[in-house]
């Protein structure tokens, strides 16, 4: 227990000091430390298990939003957004189902080694690629429900393109500088430089992107309420940006609390690591349950064709007939899938 532990300080680490005990398997990245040793969660080789099969599921998902935003439903300004999310998730799950396949196992060696360093830095810049992809989608979302003739008329056209490549490009500087110094060089040897760029990286992450997906999302909430009192319908795609939203807040409540604690306090997080990182493969996993739940219709029939599910799910008609102009909807927009698909 934490009663027994005493921490060495040192200016840029701090070691756990616990007799009798070995260093916690999940203690392997992110700096983020352990106040004690949660014997009767499940041990990491079970949950090695578990990731294996919540990645590859997450996978399977992603992979079909990945498809049918792709090649079988027309390009709209949000399924962009949607579909570099999934190609996040799905850079992110892969990463840890091959970190989680080499700890299952127990793979040794240079290669192995190589191999974890890289999907360390993918899941690192996959992940921060999709956390930053949400503020874009809550904004834009936002703007185009309060303005809709504004929006729709003065819309670049391929400003969803734009900012999806500024954000990885975004994602792939803040990975490189903090591999840069906190793997390349060593926290012994990066000193300082290591710390700040940790602590920047969490500012970046809770301080910066979270209130820009919060406030627009807040601002959505609102207008939609007040419109709810003329009995106007609200779009799907609402519903969407803000399950996704939550989906992300709620999942990554216990990763915030961590760097929280330990860079505004040295105190030692509460949680093991592969609880964060469960949080992130849930929330990575989750978004096609999503699309799926806000596209299907309960009035039809049991099953219906996934590509009309996710097309449903795109759905903004309420704002765009209001908008005015022969702004299409986003409901016709529809492309066949490729020769031999028929989901």
């Amino acid at each position: 227990m934490a009663a027994n532990c005493s921490w060495e300080a040192h200016p840029t680490n701090r070691n756990k000091m616990c007799p009798g005990l070995s260093e916690a398997p999940e203690l392997y990245s992110r700096g983020f430390l352990t106040i004690q040793q949660l014997a009767p969660l499940p041990p990491p080789p079970v949950m090695n298990y578990i990731f294996l099969l919540l990645c590859l599921c997450g996978l399977a998902g992603n992979g079909l939003v990945l498809w049918f935003f792709g090649f079988c439903i027309r390009r709209s300004p949000f399924s962009v957004y949607f579909l570099h999310l999934a190609g996040a998730d799905a850079g992110y799950l892969s990463s840890k189902a091959v970190l989680s396949a080499l700890s299952t196992g127990g793979f040794r060696g240079a290669l192995a080694e190589y191999v974890r360093t890289v999907g360390r830095v993918l899941g690192l810049c996959t992940f921060v690629a999709g956390v930053s992809l949400l503020p874009a989608v809550s904004c834009e979302r936002c703007v185009s429900v309060i303005f809709p003739a504004w929006y729709w008329r003065q819309r670049p056209k391929r400003l969803s393109a734009v900012v999806c490549a500024l954000l990885w490009t975004l994602s792939l500087l803040v990975t490189g500088i903090h591999n840069y110094f906190c793997a390349f060089l060593g926290r012994q040897a990066a000193g300082a430089a290591c710390r700040h760029t940790d602590i920047f990286l969490g500012v970046l992450l809770f301080l910066v992107f979270c209130p820009l997906m919060v406030l627009p999302c807040l601002a959505l909430v609102l207008h939609v309420e007040c419109r709810a009192r003329r009995r106007q319908r609200s779009a799907k795609l609402n519903h969407v940006v803000l399950a996704v939203v939550s989906v992300f807040l709620v999942s990554s409540i216990y990763l915030g609390i961590d760097w929280f604690l330990f860079w505004a306090f040295q105190i030692p997080a509460p949680f093991p690591e592969y609880v964060t990182d469960l949080c992130i493969c849930v929330n990575s996993s989750a978004k096609p349950v999503v699309y799926f739940l806000a596209g299907r219709d309960k009035s039809q029939r049991l099953w219906e064709p996934l590509r009309v599910v996710f097309q449903r799910a795109l759905r903004d008609g309420a704002e765009l007939g209001e908008a005015g102009g022969g702004t299409p909807n986003t409901v016709t927009m529809e492309m066949q899938c490729p020769p031999g698909n028929t989901s």
